[in-house]
């Protein structure tokens, strides 16, 4: 995943940090998190901290946050209800997790989280994917994205936050099918989704040139973060 260079939000043109509330049941996390969030001005500013148990929606609403940092560590239902609830009201939620538990991680971006970073991230990269979740991009590697989407299609589509309002560009049958197989398949080269479609490399390299001009995007990452953010499905 391409890391943008740090840049403080007043550089944006706006004199106003991105507000962040960070959530977790760990009281050293925690303090930790509210530590190193309140160093970051004029980048960031602390909106708030809270357990996640019982509900803290009280004192998010109070807050006025722009993302939500939530520990996915602790009990899991809860969280996942959290999760749940956030996304309904608009929320952009950014996980944070020590565990390797992809099935939990892939239901937590399934009900409307924007991104999850490891507890062995940097600062610097905490800070970026704070920022590209707060623009509306998800922040997942190739391996979590090829599984979700898999599960998006086994279940005929789950609408994530924003789908109602987003038409998909018109794509031809051959378009649609070599998106749908990219999806479901955003790890491998090339060479191999090509296999996969019976048609040559050149060939679909022209082909992705087209779509990604559809979509808006320059890229197979930006193809995914696309159709992932905006619940799209297409058939194989």
């Amino acid at each position: 995943m391409t890391m943008q260079t740090q840049q403080g939000l007043a550089a944006d043109g706006a004199d106003t940090p991105l507000r962040v509330f960070a959530i977790s049941d760990f009281p050293l996390l925690l303090a930790a998190l509210a530590t190193l969030l309140a160093a970051q001005t004029p980048r960031l500013a602390l909106a708030g901290i809270a357990a996640a148990t019982p509900s803290p929606l009280a004192a998010l609403a109070a807050a006025d946050s722009d993302v939500v940092l939530l520990d996915l560590d602790g009990d899991a239902e809860p969280t996942l209800a959290l999760i749940r609830a956030l996304a309904a009201r608009g929320g952009k939620v950014l996980l944070l997790t020590r565990q390797q538990e992809r099935a939990l991680q892939d239901r937590a971006i399934m009900l409307g989280a924007r991104g999850l970073l490891t507890r062995d991230s940097d600062t610097a990269q905490l800070l970026t994917a704070i920022e590209k979740v707060h623009h509306g991009q998800l922040w997942l590697d190739r391996d979590a994205t090829g599984r979700i989407f898999g599960a998006l299609s086994r279940q005929g589509g789950m609408p994530l936050p924003d789908a109602a309002s987003v038409v998909p560009p018109p794509l031809s049958e051959q378009e649609k099918k070599i998106v749908a197989i990219l999806m479901a398949n955003s790890g491998e080269p090339a060479k191999l989704i090509a296999g996969k479609l019976h048609i040559s490399e050149s060939t679909l390299r022209n082909h992705l040139t087209v779509i990604y001009k559809k979509f808006g995007v320059s890229n197979r990452h930006g193809l995914l973060g696309y159709v992932l953010q905006h619940g799209l499905l297409l058939p194989a």
